[in-house]
């Protein structure tokens, strides 16, 4: 604001120091009420596992709340959506595969922005997609999966975690590069996914990992590959994709936690240091673990600089690959 058209109006140094303090007041109360998470999947997958598990610590550590609410459909894009719309006061968050937020987009009219409506609060953990077979399937590697596609071309179908997804895209790739004509069959979360694989309602799955480790304890899938840049924890006898004989396939999955943008920075920084001194304890490194994936928490900064990176390679490779929703 300018007076008489010359020297800008600034707020007296009092009201600023005002506005400051307050803001600091706030963040040390925070939180005095319980605080949603939506999980823009459905219940049962790696990131709905890894997001209760958090929020149970959390929770203990907070002294209020933190509870989880699922609203799937749209590849993540519907409770992605939610959140860039919510307050950004801390009492609306998003945890969420990368996948919502840097895949979707260069898919389908998201109607948000990642870059500018999200604020990063951390990176919770890391893991490569699987690809499986129902353990009865005549399909025993990667190379009888790309011989039965090319033999019956539009006859096998596979298990994706919705369109747009980083499991979509990866179906999509894979298609590409090897020329082919296999059908994605989208459901609204790995549970679902990984669950249709088992059932014998598809031939085959690129799924997040955690829904499918226990169908392979229990002998009803077999998983072939992980698409990841190097052999999973939970499975080391599982080979990559690369070692099973498809150069050059690395995709790696993260989960990781968001607010709003524009909550304040003393929220954020509040919030990060409460999931990395979670990320510490050992039961829940445990569950995330079981969970096929490994905690990896970040600063804020070092998750926005990430989030960028992936979005633009992302990007990339959409539009290299020429995927297309239809």
């Amino acid at each position: 604001m300018q007076r008489n058209g010359s020297t800008p109006y600034r707020l007296p140094a009092r009201y600023a120091l005002a506005s400051t303090l307050a803001a600091a007041a706030h963040a040390q109360r925070y939180p005095d009420r319980p605080v949603q998470v939506i999980v823009p999947y459905a219940p049962g997958g790696s990131v709905d596992v890894i997001a209760r598990s958090l929020a149970q610590k959390l929770t203990e550590r907070m002294g209020q709340t933190v509870f989880i609410e699922n609203r799937a459909g749209a590849g993540g894009t519907i409770g992605v959506g939610a959140v860039t719309r919510a307050k950004p006061d801390g009492y609306t968050l998003l945890l969420t595969s990368l996948g919502a937020v840097t895949v979707t987009v260069h898919l389908t009219k998201a109607g948000y922005d990642p870059l500018k409506d999200l604020a990063p609060i951390s990176l919770l953990a890391t893991s490569g997609l699987v690809v499986s077979v129902k353990e009865d399937s005549p399909i025993r590697s990667v190379r009888d999966l790309i011989a039965a596609a090319k033999a019956k071309p539009g006859a096998l179908s596979y298990a994706v975690t919705g369109v747009g997804s980083q499991t979509f895209l990866a179906g999509e790739l894979l298609k590409r590069s090897l020329d082919l004509d296999m059908v994605p069959v989208q459901y609204k979360g790995g549970g679902p996914a990984a669950a249709a694989v088992a059932a014998g309602e598809v031939q085959a799955g690129i799924t997040d990992s955690g829904p499918i480790q226990p169908l392979l304890q229990s002998k009803r899938v077999r998983v072939l590959a992980v698409t990841g840049s190097q052999r999973a924890s939970a499975m080391p006898d599982v080979p990559t994709m690369e070692e099973a004989g498809v150069p050059g396939f690395k995709i790696d999955s993260a989960i990781a936690l968001f607010a709003p943008a524009g909550t304040p920075p003393e929220i954020v920084d509040k919030l990060n240091a409460e999931v990395a001194a979670a990320l510490k304890s050992p039961d829940l490194i445990d569950r995330i673990h079981a969970a096929s994936h490994d905690p990896k928490p970040n600063s804020p900064a070092e998750m926005k600089t990430m989030l960028k990176s992936e979005f633009d390679r992302w990007g990339a490779m959409v539009r290299e690959a020429g995927v297309k929703l239809e």
